[in-house]
């Protein structure tokens, strides 16, 4: 039952005028008054050329971590402005990264770099194996994501990681929570109700909720096929991408494929067990003769059954990206993604604390016998669309305007949910939704500038952002015990073992059980933000960094069945972050440290005295601090940090009606990434992640206790070489471990799941035409289950042949 809240009276005070709004008026003048400095200018020319001395055209040029570069021209050659001072030159073709570059660039003077020649053929890039030639090339951090402006590692005080095209290839990902695999202390499952990915990560579960920066809300999981890099912010980031869709343990951003000036393409084909069969194609290609017209296409086709007695996933995927050069200040892209797959859905297993027994491996459940069928399969469906115009103010400022609208959901999805009854038998229930659908729109103006003032260099970005949120839905209610209803139906019950048969379920039974009533529900939310972030240069080697959000967020009257209902609520809230980043060794070695917030809007409730109360916003405060290596000219790249979440204003329960706010949670824990490239063609990738959390004040159940599904250990590694000359040369054997410790089910604490620890191990033969891999998952054969209590697959054969062009 729906609980009915009062609005509460607004005081009559405007925004503007209030302390909040007074504050960020402060802020906006300042940043005003600081982007008036004007920066001192030099210019950078050259040559590009390949190994055997023919000119590369239309190879990027760009100085790491800003916004200046610029393409070269027919003959190699490049040029362009910057301001003042030390710089990477990084120049890639195709995709790929080729030449790294220490520069300097000395105001109103010209810098000549010379001939940058690149270490391969003119023949070998045309053929698109430059990936190669690269250092550490699973280490590639290059990202303006993560700090919404261009920022180093090294000059970032987070820590995050970034999962590579190139690792997703070796290890013939087929799916997300595989892709994900080699980032430290995180684990991706699928959600815990099916929907989404859910990434565990520093003691909280969360999911992957951006796409190129801007907030999404899928219902399905993510498809690879038009990923370009995974991005994963450590902690709560409620100062940069707000409170509404991100988690206290962190971020996901999903970068997408983007055209680039050559063309280019490859199409792949992966079978293997259980009747896998995926097809992909990628295929990049300029519209007109002087580039400034590029478009990128992307599909996939994907079919596997389960390893179990039932349970299947088909799916197609398309993408298309676009980029317009309109002059040589604009430049407009659009996207387009449709996903759709159809599976069976299963949600966790619930009620586990009812159980005798410790442990989901003590119980006398058969691996590959499911619970479910293939009759009650469920299409879903998740559409992107997104426009993004970039314009260059002036030297010092461009202006990046981005839009993203979203829709994801089904009609007629079937949900099984399983319920332990006690330790020999389980009943099988049934949630259907005659519909469901998502929708979100992210309205995003970016203005970020690299200036200096008094000396001091500022990196800084200014910030606006519309996000809103709307969930329509459509369920049932059935009729359960003592004159209540239940969203759950009761289909049967079924023992533990191999000799009981099941009953296979019939979408012609689903459809056919009584209902007590049907509801249509609305719910709509929308947050309004303003932020800021600099980035100063204190000297060459300290670095500060100030950042501010305030956000207010808006949730409407719910509808249900045409009624509206008395709940909407708004609230502001501020969201600091500070870092300081030390640089012992330039550009080589750097010790950071941060304190970031995080945030989550919650709903009115009734207090102890029986008021209704409009809650203050739940907080997460972290602090961090810790060490980034970047040695042996890029060959060593390792991050180690420890963190201290504490989760304050927390609404615990006293009773069935009444609450109070003052819960609190603590998260702290250690992290290690290690991404290695001792000699050439040799590649290692290696993570541990601890992590320590307890509800310390909470509702009685919990207090105490672990969160579930949060495991104290996660591990990671990974090895690979390639063999980069002689007879063999592309012939290539890669091998890794994946780690998970013991996770609760349920808040009580009595149930587990056991750890794991899956190996994988790979052979492939990598051409300049083709590529042909073979891996096996789970090479031991080891039984094991999710965080949700899933039975997961045992040993698993994939082949995978690619044809480049």
């Amino acid at each position: 039952m729906m609980q009915m809240y009062t609005k509460k009276k607004n005081n009559g005070k405007s925004f503007l005028n209030s302390p909040n709004g007074r504050l960020l008026t402060m802020l906006l003048l300042f940043v005003v008054i600081m982007a008036s400095g004007q920066q001192k200018m030099g210019k950078i020319k050259g040559i590009v050329k390949t190994s055997d001395g023919e000119a590369l055209a239309y190879a990027s040029v760009l100085l790491a971590d800003t916004r200046y570069g610029v393409m070269s021209n027919n003959e190699g050659v490049f040029s362009f402005e910057a301001p003042s001072g030390k710089y990477t030159l990084i120049v890639t073709y195709a995709g790929f990264t080729t030449s790294r570059l220490s520069v300097e660039i000395q105001s109103d003077e010209l810098h000549d770099v010379g001939v940058i020649r690149v270490k391969a053929a003119s023949n070998e890039l045309r053929e698109v194996i430059v990936s190669d030639i690269q250092k550490n090339k699973f280490a590639r951090k290059e990202s303006n994501g993560i700090a919404r402006m261009p920022l180093a590692d090294l000059e970032n005080p987070s820590s995050y990681s970034v999962v590579t095209k190139e690792i997703m290839q070796e290890q013939i990902a087929i799916d997300y929570n595989t892709a994900v695999a080699s980032v430290p202390g995180v684990v991706v499952n699928n959600g815990v109700n099916d929907s989404g990915n859910d990434v565990t990560l520093r003691g909280f579960r969360g999911q992957a909720t951006f796409r190129n920066g801007l907030a999404i809300d899928p219902r399905t999981q993510s498809e690879i096929a038009n990923v370009e890099r995974i991005e994963i912010l450590k902690g709560p980031a409620g100062t940069l991408f707000g409170g509404a869709m991100s988690t206290y343990g962190g971020i996901v951003n999903t970068i997408t494929k983007k055209p680039f000036e050559s063309f280019r393409g490859e199409v792949s084909y992966t079978t293997g067990s259980w009747g896998l069969n995926r097809f992909t194609a990628d295929v990049n290609t300029p519209l007109n003769e002087d580039r400034t017209a590029l478009m990128r296409v992307n599909a996939s086709a994907h079919t596997q059954s389960s390893f179990q007695d039932a349970g299947f996933l088909r799916s197609t995927s398309f993408a298309a990206s676009m980029l317009f050069k309109t002059s040589e200040k604009t430049s407009v892209r659009f996207d387009a993604e449709v996903y759709s797959p159809t599976k069976t859905l299963n949600a966790f297993v619930r009620n586990s604390n009812i159980l005798t027994v410790s442990s989901i491996k003590e119980l006398n459940l058969t691996h590959r016998r499911s619970f479910t069928s293939d009759d009650i399969g469920t299409n879903r469906t998740s559409v992107y669309a997104m426009a993004e115009i970039e314009h260059k103010i002036s030297n010092q400022w461009i202006s990046r305007t981005s839009f993203q609208h979203g829709e994801s959901g089904e009609s007629n999805s079937i949900f099984l949910v399983l319920t332990y009854l006690n330790d020999d038998s389980i009943s099988r229930g049934i949630r259907p939704f005659d519909q469901y659908r998502i929708i979100t729109d992210n309205l995003q103006q970016n203005f970020i500038g690299d200036f200096k003032i008094g000396g001091l260099r500022n990196r800084m970005v200014i910030g606006l952002d519309y996000f809103a949120h709307t969930l329509n839905y459509q369920f049932a209610n059935f009729p359960a015990a003592g004159g209540r209803t239940s969203v759950f139906a009761p289909y049967d019950a079924v023992r533990l073992d191999d000799d009981t048969p099941w009953n296979a379920i019939s979408r012609d039974q689903v459809n056919d059980l009584q209902r007590a009533n049907t509801v249509n529900q609305r719910d709509q939310y929308y947050t309004l933000s303003a932020y800021a972030s600099d980035v100063i240069n204190i000297t060459d080697h300290l670095l500060a960094m100030a950042s501010l959000r305030v956000d207010r967020y808006e949730n409407q009257r719910t509808l249900v069945s045409g009624v509206k209902q008395d709940n909407a609520y708004d609230q502001v809230q501020l969201s600091p972050k500070f870092g300081l980043v030390y640089q012992v060794l330039k550009d080589r070695v750097a010790l950071f440290g941060n304190y970031v917030n995080g945030f989550r809007n919650i709903a009115p409730g009734f207090d102890n005295n029986g008021d209704v109360v409009n809650w203050k916003p739940e907080q997460a405060n972290q602090i961090e601090g810790g060490v980034k290596f970047d040695l042996f000219n890029n060959k060593l790249s390792s991050t180690i940090s420890y963190y201290n979440i504490e989760v304050k204003n927390m609404v615990r329960a006293i009773d069935n009606i009444t609450s109070v706010q003052d819960g609190n949670q603590k998260s702290k824990g250690f992290e290690m990434e290690l991404i290695a490239n001792p000699i050439e063609g040799l590649n290692i990738i290696a993570g541990y992640g601890y992590n320590d959390n307890e509800y310390e004040l909470a509702n009685a159940s919990s207090e105490g206790k672990r969160a579930p599904w949060t495991p104290v250990h996660v591990a990671n590694f990974w090895i690979s070489y390639k063999l980069l000359e002689g007879k063999v040369k592309g012939l290539g054997f890669g091998a890794g471990v994946n780690h998970a410790g013991k996770t609760y089910m349920e808040v009580s604490n009595t149930f587990s799941v056991p750890a794991y620890t899956i190996v994988g191990a790979t052979v492939f033969f990598d051409q300049p035409k083709y590529r042909v891999g073979l891996k096996v998952n789970n090479l031991t054969n080891q039984t094991y289950w999710n965080f949700y209590g899933q039975p997961q697959k045992p040993a698993e054969i994939v082949a995978n042949i690619s044809y480049k062009f």
